[in-house]
């Protein structure tokens, strides 16, 4: 799939999702923003990752940077490393659900990630954050080469 087909797709089959992420990439325009794999990232200071449409929102960290052309290079095997992989899998969810991508992993994302009682059951049960299906199909898909998608 072609990058204009792919940011094509996802600013009409995915608009709502896509629309919040830019307005989530405006009101952070002054933090530090590179591409990848088709997707436009932002470094911000939140301590956690979230994705919309084809915006995606990191942690800063020295684990991530920008080289030469934009493109990032993070290292595969750090923290950041994987967190950006398994964000870009949500916007490849994205890609596929479109407009019930908020409906079906959005929203569990979120509740999932913050709500308390979904907290303290993780921990209880020692269950990753990762395991549920919303998660680990981000983690699978994020495995993807760019290049397998835009050949």
């Amino acid at each position: 799939m072609d990058r204009r087909i792919y940011t094509l797709i996802q600013w009409t089959w995915g608009l709502p999702q896509t629309l919040a992420g830019a307005g989530l990439y405006i009101a952070h325009r002054k933090d530090r923003h590179f591409d990848y794999n088709g997707a436009r990232a932002t470094a911000w200071d939140r301590d956690t990752g979230i994705s919309l449409g084809k915006f995606i929102f990191v942690p800063e960290s020295k684990d991530v940077s920008i080289s030469s052309g934009d493109k990032e290079m993070a290292r595969d095997d750090s923290r950041d490393g994987f967190l950006l992989r398994h964000e870009y899998g949500h916007t490849l969810q994205s890609l596929m659900l479109g407009p019930f991508y908020l409906l079906l992993v959005g929203l569990p994302s979120m509740m999932w990630n913050r709500l308390p009682y979904f907290r303290r059951k993780r921990r209880e049960t020692g269950r990753s954050y990762y395991s549920a299906v919303f998660e680990r199909t981000a983690n699978e898909l994020g495995k993807i080469s760019s290049s397998d998608i835009f050949s």
